[in-house]
């Protein structure tokens, strides 16, 4: 079995209290020098189950938070906050902690503003935002993860199509700076709905399948890719709760014939909310330990939180390394944002 550990959210993590996690050295010590992945953690997914980079994220988002892409083109519509910074404008964060019937309310205006032009939007939950829209355009967008706190005019949409999205991107930025949504949201101290941002367009027809055997994956937008892959892929998949550990994770998955098979890759989506404590000893010790004793022949760790992605891969070490991992200390390399 091939473990993949996707990690969002990590090397967001202080560079001081990475370098302190001992397990990071040891997986330093056992894997290839990393490999940067600027288009993001899920590029950086597809590329090591054997899909292409750009296979579209949002039908497989779609269907992992219990909704139902059909044939639709569809596209994360991530709302989000954007703020000027001297001469240019960041994408400073996204809004995840709308209400419902905030959810309900913008969708509504949106819906009614673009239904002339074939473009139809969805909240199924506050962090779980898309748009469906006619045919597919002809149009290159950014991955959110791969946009925030970055500059935001050189990573609008490009390609044929492109004029027309960044019309209608600048159209809902003015429908929501006046929205009474906004202004109560202001008025409470919590950050503003300034724009949509669209990424992740496809058609789930679009997807190949993917070398994946068994998916775990936490609540939250990276836990249904996870999860919509896996529905896709026609696999298994459990849901991890705050206090799981590797060992919750995995001791379900499957008989040993399955579980040892050298083709299937386990996902595994640890909860966001793990301290770097709970991260270390919780998951990535035990996926170190199964590794060396060989109830791993790889393992993989997919990280982001510096504007793109990185993935560490190690296959089981011998018994010289595993005994060298015991006194180095080799620096834990993060991958530098394009």
């Amino acid at each position: 079995m091939q473990l993949v550990l996707l990690v969002p959210g990590m090397l967001a993590i202080a560079a001081e209290r990475l370098a302190a996690m001992r397990a990071l050295e040891r997986l330093a010590c056992y894997a290839a020098p990393p490999r940067a992945e600027p288009r993001g953690i899920a590029a950086a997914l597809f590329v090591l189950l054997g899909l292409t980079a750009d296979t579209p994220v949002a039908p497989l988002a779609m269907l992992g938070a219990g909704g139902d892409p059909r044939d639709d083109y569809v596209l994360c519509a991530d709302p989000v906050h954007m703020a000027a910074d001297r001469d240019t404008v960041l994408l400073v964060q996204r809004v995840d902690d709308a209400s419902a019937d905030e959810c309900v309310q913008l969708v509504r205006m949106l819906d009614g503003h673009f239904a002339s032009d074939g473009l139809r939007f969805e909240a199924l939950r506050p962090d779980a935002w898309f748009a469906r829209c006619r045919d597919a355009p002809d149009v290159r967008m950014t991955p959110l993860d791969a946009a925030l706190r970055r500059p935001l005019f050189p990573l609008l949409p490009g390609g044929a199509d492109a004029r027309r999205w960044r019309t209608w991107q600048n159209e809902i930025q003015m429908l929501l700076h006046e929205h009474p949504v906004n202004a109560e949201r202001e008025a409470h101290g919590q950050p503003t709905v300034t724009g949509l941002w669209f990424w992740g367009g496809g058609a789930l027809r679009d997807v190949g399948v993917a070398s994946v055997g068994f998916v775990a994956a936490a609540a939250g937008a990276p836990g249904d890719l996870a999860r919509g892959l896996a529905q896709h892929c026609g696999v298994s998949a459990r849901q991890l709760h705050d206090d799981d550990d590797l060992a919750h994770a995995l001791d379900t998955w499957g008989t040993p014939a399955s579980r040892y098979a050298t083709s299937a890759y386990a996902v595994v989506v640890p909860p966001a909310s793990l301290s770097p404590q709970r991260l270390e000893s919780g998951w990535l010790v035990p996926a170190l330990a199964r590794l060396a004793r060989g109830d791993l022949q790889a393992l993989h760790l997919i990280a982001d939180g510096n504007g793109g992605a990185g993935t560490w891969s190690a296959a089981r070490p011998t018994w010289w390394r595993r005994i060298a991992a015991r006194a180095a200390h080799r620096r834990f390399d993060v991958p530098r944002a394009a």
